[in-house]
């Protein structure tokens, strides 16, 4: 009797091990923990559009690069905040400082607390949980998809570069302006994916198939594709790629904001890369439940070409 026992415990304790384990590896794999992530209500749908309006309208209060575009004298509204505080903080703030350098400031504490700050106390307020949009832990399936991510966005950052008149020229403000991409990840393509779901919220844990298949196949799953259909799926070709057309729908929708946000700048290059990087870094955001896995590759996207660049003119 004791024996049997001490065998029934050693079971029970491998087997809460092992899905302790399976957790820590974001790597659920059974049907019972897979998410709802498909809006299958008119109501829902219905929530994820207003949802979608309203935070497009509270981006674009002071990401509005695209108002130069419009007839005068509304072409005049670039940013909401600069006729409101604009002038009392060139005037009274940091006065031994160049006048750019106190408008990149300004810039970076409304970015932050309009993107982060507010948001996080909002949601600490309504009693959610900060994970559920992106401010999670490192994965394993992240850091897969950050190492390619980073090795693409070299040349692309070099394109860049090379096709702008006036490129970014490597300096400490410049390199602190990196910083201000946190708040603009989770705000775009962390709160914004997950409101677009039936449960606002990231999907956690993110479902993947066991790596198992041919050599082929095995690859593509260490890269999180190549899924098999599950209870969550509705297409086979989305499903391929973790997706449903509701998660589709989020990350798409995710991407075109960050577009948004890039129009009116003087690159058209930086801004016809900035929709398909959008639903990029939206992709890798939803399919690892962060927001740090997609920012290395931007910051590397800014900072290596022109380190490149550099050097190459230097030596």
């Amino acid at each position: 009797m004791t024996d049997s026992l001490v065998s029934f415990s050693i079971v029970e304790i491998s087997k809460y091990q092992k899905i302790y384990e399976m957790k820590e590896e974001f790597s659920y794999t059974e049907s019972d923990y897979i998410e709802n992530t498909r809006n299958t209500t008119v109501r829902g749908w219905v929530t994820s559009l207003l949802i979608l309006f309203g935070l497009t309208c509270y981006i674009a209060i002071f990401w509005a690069r695209l108002a130069k575009f419009l007839p005068s004298p509304y072409n005049q509204w670039n940013f909401l905040y600069e006729p409101l505080i604009g002038p009392w903080w060139i005037n009274n703030v940091l006065l031994d400082q160049p006048i750019w350098v106190r408008i990149d400031v300004l810039w970076y504490l409304v970015c932050f607390i309009s993107s982060m700050l507010i948001p996080i106390i909002f949601f600490v307020i309504r009693g959610r949980k900060l994970t559920d949009f992106g401010i999670g832990m490192l994965n394993k399936l992240g850091l897969r998809l950050t190492s390619i991510a980073i090795a693409a966005s070299i040349p692309f950052g070099l394109w860049i570069q090379l096709s702008s008149l006036y490129p970014h020229e490597l300096s400490v403000m410049y390199v602190l302006s990196l910083f201000n991409k946190i708040p603009e990840h989770f705000l775009i393509l962390g709160i914004l994916t997950a409101m677009m779901l039936p449960l606002r919220r990231l999907p956690n844990p993110v479902y993947l198939a066991p790596i198992e298949g041919s050599k082929g196949q095995k690859i593509l799953r260490w890269l999180g594709v190549a899924q098999p259909m599950t209870r969550d799926s509705d297409k086979r070709l989305l499903a391929w790629f973790g997706l449903n057309w509701t998660s589709l729908f989020a990350i798409v929708v995710s991407g075109l904001v960050f577009f948004m946000i890039h129009l009116g700048r003087d690159n058209p290059v930086e801004v016809g890369l900035s929709l398909p990087g959008g639903i990029l870094v939206s992709y890798i955001t939803f399919r690892t439940h962060s927001i740090w896995h997609a920012i290395p590759a931007h910051w590397t996207l800014n900072l290596v070409p022109m380190g490149i660049l550099y050097l190459l003119d230097k030596y």
